[in-house]
């Protein structure tokens, strides 16, 4: 599975904690669920880091 023109790191990096929580909202079934909290956790992990790390 090769797509270049597709990055999914970099996709996630352009939405905000509000975006994800919005699609969370919106998210039809648990799986979709969590998947969107995974996002979100791993958005506030990533700000505690720095926060953490200043």
């Amino acid at each position: 599975m090769e797509k270049e023109e597709v990055n999914l790191y970099d996709i996630f990096m352009n939405y905000s904690y509000s975006e994800i929580k919005d699609l969370f909202k919106k998210a039809k079934t648990k799986e979709e669920k969590d998947f969107y909290m995974t996002l979100a956790n791993m958005m506030l992990q990533r700000e505690q880091a720095k926060v953490i790390g200043k």
